[in-house]
């Protein structure tokens, strides 16, 4: 779905909707030995990493080609894998010129060598192909654990792109949008949600991908020994308990089958689909605090009936790509700080909801309910 507004259309950016403004959403998939139909397991290794796959697809297809018009093509990027991030870039390096996000236009546009794509994220770039010669566009290899077998381990082709003769009509343009500035946080209500994983979920999930991968899908734990490992903070010190959020360790040291379904947690609570975990003033600004402290996982978080503003991204300023209207945070082993204003009424029976877009993850667990009112 994609929504227009005044302020777009009189803009001339590339509209020739399939021709200069081409939508690309890309999903790795994991077909059966007799490549029929896709292989979806959901077991303790996929429940703690994210479910991937060997095959990468475009617009359902494996490597397309496109011919477009000479000129500046826009691409609609949409990461639509379960739990892959993504880095795209050019494959000949030429800049992707960023002019939207989640939520809408930048004030201007934001010119990049590669773009970090968080599973569930989507950014609007601009390329120009007035040189007439074919490139790729590729996704760069990432660190995420899981995500680091071949064929990502290298540079991927995703699409071709084929400059026909015939000239393009869009523009770049060097002003977009009027953006708001970001509102002062202080005295605003404060929300914190902690992110957490079960440690036997943490733990068995990433050595059973040790054990059927090797030490090469670790990514950025690479070296680490899984059966002894327990995840500290940057003071050395496990994570904060945060008050009522927490840890269960029950199932520690037992020989039981553990049952990892409802393993992924926020604020020590899996998602109960009846009931929400608080209320929310309409039309009041809050700052939400999500924390990854606690587990080395990739946790792309998204809000439902909102477009924020990032405060910090994993203790960061957000790049200023992702300063504009986001309902994507990335939230990676630190804690991210978004303001959220909710402008429309929500009862219990139709509660917005806030989650990790790592697929697995919200569906064993980290997933909330809340009410607007």
């Amino acid at each position: 779905m994609l929504l227009e507004d005044e302020a777009s259309g009189k803009l001339r950016l590339p509209m020739q909707w399939g021709e200069d403004d081409v939508p690309l959403i890309f999903q790795d998939k994991q077909l059966n030995k007799a490549g029929s139909r896709i292989d979806y397991q959901l077991d303790i290794m996929r429940a703690a990493v994210g479910w991937f796959g060997d095959l990468m697809l475009t617009n359902g297809v494996a490597y397309p080609q496109h011919a477009v018009p000479r000129g500046w093509l826009r691409l609609r990027l949409l990461n639509g894998c379960n739990a892959r991030s993504l880095h795209i870039a050019a494959s000949d390096r030429r800049p992707l010129y960023v002019v939207g996000s989640d939520g809408g236009l930048l004030a201007e546009p934001i010119s990049v060598e590669s773009l970090p794509l968080l599973p569930g994220e989507r950014f609007e770039v601009l390329v120009d192909t007035s040189d007439g010669k074919p490139f790729d566009i590729v996704t760069l290899p990432v660190t995420q654990m899981g995500m680091t077998l071949a064929p990502f381990d290298q540079p991927l082709p995703l699409v071709q792109i084929l400059p026909l003769r015939v000239m393009a009509s869009g523009t770049l343009p060097d002003k977009l949008v009027d953006l708001p500035p970001v509102p002062s946080a202080e005295g605003l209500q404060n929300r914190w949600l902690q992110l957490m994983m079960d440690p036997q979920l943490d733990q068995q999930g990433m050595q059973a991908l040790k054990d059927r991968y090797g030490d090469k899908a670790m990514g950025n734990m690479q070296g680490h020994d899984m059966k002894g490992h327990d995840m500290k903070d940057e003071h050395g010190s496990m994570a904060m308990d945060h008050g009522s959020m927490p840890m269960d360790h029950s199932q520690h040291g037992k020989t039981a089958a553990y049952d990892f379904h409802n393993g992924n947690k926020i604020n020590g609570q899996a998602f109960n689909m009846t009931k929400p975990m608080f209320d929310v003033p309409l039309g009041k600004l809050e700052k939400w605090t999500i924390s990854g402290e606690g587990d080395a996982m990739l946790h792309p978080f998204h809000i439902h009936g909102t477009q924020f503003r990032i405060l910090s991204e994993n203790g960061k300023p957000p790049a200023p790509h992702r300063a504009g209207w986001k309902d994507m945070v990335s939230v990676d082993g630190w804690r991210s700080e978004v303001l959220v204003r909710f402008n429309y009424v929500a009862n219990a029976d139709n509660a917005y909801m806030a989650h990790c877009h790592l697929l697995e993850h919200e569906d064993t667990g980290m997933m909330l309910g809340f009410t607007v009112s």
